[in-house]
């Protein structure tokens, strides 16, 4: 074993600076490289690693969870590479490593050591299945938002892909913070069953985005004093540039919540407004995305388990789904159904939601062009508790309904707004307690299914 580099450092109490920067230089003939950030975590001390040879971008090793002796490596070599790594040739030059200091309320010392020597490693070759999904028009469902071993996930990509079609999903994108390390195995893993998206998780430190569909890997390190002098809007740029989407992940959870204030929500895409790990911030998510709509911006609302573990708790699989009507089965096809807006967020129910008025009809996420009255055709299914339904017009309470439970019986309600002006129309559904009170309508804890909205206008003089 061959020691290139060891770094010695301190990283003080509430540090300003977001990014720490050591450089080393690789002579040529290195076939394996292993970079090593060591320190101590007794409270609350996120330090990420990350590594840049000449050409780019090599990897990120996290451990958000742990405590006590923190060990972050990133090894790599032509044919292998550890999680969170990226295999390749050993460039030779001027290689960084850096160090994101999301947040630290403590002092801590660290040791940065840069190794190599000429083990044999095995090889590590994914070649892309012969299909990712299926051709056909229809309702398909999945989820938007799951983690790996090569982030802060605790399973393969194997593992996380397997559980995917354990428990029925029809679409999976992988979002590990920061590296696509995951994205070769992911994509030799779908099917004519299944199909696979390559997405990031931005993880900064004034919010957390999804990258939906990407082709290639964008930086997403943003926060001041970083290395390129990018924003977040450039990061939106480059991603709709790679025909991607972004979603601004759990906007209200706290420290991990979304406060990047110069941020064009015109650039959104997507919102999460239901998150399976933020609790009653979900409440605030849904004002959130009404408050948008309300100024005119076409986001599309989302669910999320941010999956950590396929099968455990409430990062399980498949206990929340986003429903999306598609023309086909695929990444392409996912993405512009998502970006349509035909889309709602179901626990169990399923759902038909159109508008009509003067022979005409509107779908999720389309626009009905109307001075007369309208009407609102609802049609759920698959309803296991005595529930509550809630139309919401232009983000207040317009009518609620009292429903039986009724798992195989279609539930259908037709409801006419005579004064419908220009806005839009969204549903709620609520599962309703036993001593359930008027006040206890949207308790965001019972929650079953949430749509997206269709949308009214006055036609044009």
């Amino acid at each position: 074993m061959e020691r290139l580099a060891t770094v010695e450092g301190h990283i003080a109490t509430a540090p300003r600076v977001h990014y720490v920067q050591h450089h080393f230089e690789v002579p040529a003939g290195t076939e394996h490289l292993r970079v090593t950030l060591e320190f101590h975590k007794k409270q609350l001390c996120q330090l990420f690693l990350s590594v840049f040879s000449p050409e780019g971008y090599r990897g990120t090793r996290m451990k958000p969870g742990d405590f006590g002796d923190i060990n972050l490596a990133l090894e790599m070599s032509e044919p292998w590479a550890s999680p969170g790594a990226l295999p390749g040739r050993i460039t030779p030059g001027t290689w960084r490593a850096q160090i994101d200091i999301e947040r630290s309320d403590e002092p801590v010392d660290y040791r940065l050591t840069v190794e190599t020597d000429a083990v044999e490693l095995p090889t590590q070759r994914f070649e892309p299945a012969r299909e990712n999904g299926r051709v056909g028009a229809g309702w398909y469902r999945g989820e938007l938002h799951a983690h790996s071993h090569h982030s802060d996930g605790a399973g393969s990509v194997a593992e996380v892909v397997a559980a995917a079609r354990q428990y029925s999903l029809d679409f999976l994108s992988l979002t590990d913070h920061f590296t696509h390390a995951g994205w070769a195995e992911l994509e030799s893993l779908s099917g004519a069953d299944l199909t696979v998206m390559k997405s990031l998780e931005l993880t900064g430190h004034s919010g957390h985005a999804n990258l939906q569909g990407l082709e290639g890997w964008i930086d997403t390190f943003v926060d001041p004093c970083n290395a390129t002098g990018r924003t977040i809007n450039d990061v939106a740029d480059e991603t709709h540039a790679q025909d991607g989407l972004f979603c601004v992940n759990h906007p209200f959870s706290l420290n991990l919540g979304w406060r990047y204030y110069d941020f064009d929500w015109g650039k959104c895409d997507l919102l999460e407004v239901y998150h399976h790990l933020t609790g009653a911030n979900n409440s605030a998510q849904l004002g959130l995305w009404d408050q948008l709509l309300n100024l005119g911006y076409r986001i599309t609302g989302v669910g999320a388990i941010d999956s950590h573990h396929p099968h455990r708790g409430q990062h399980r699989l498949g206990q929340v789904l986003t429903y999306v009507y598609a023309d086909s089965l695929s990444p392409e096809g996912i993405k512009a159904g998502l970006k349509r807006g035909r889309v709602y967020v179901s626990l169990g129910p399923t759902l038909a939601f159109e508008v009509r008025s003067g022979g005409r009809q509107a779908q999720m996420g389309e626009v009905l062009d109307s001075s007369d009255a309208v009407e609102l055709q609802v049609r759920l299914q698959d309803i296991d508790y005595p529930s509550r339904l809630v139309i919401m017009k232009n983000g207040l309470h317009f009518r609620n309904f009292e429903l039986p439970a009724s798992s195989k019986t279609p539930l259908e309600l037709s409801v006419t707004d005579d004064a419908p002006g220009t806005g839009y129309y969204r549903l709620e559904l609520y599962a309703r307690g036993t001593q359930a009170s008027f006040e206890a309508g949207r308790d965001w804890a019972q929650t079953l299914l949430l749509s997206n909205p269709i949308f009214v206008a006055l036609p044009q003089a």
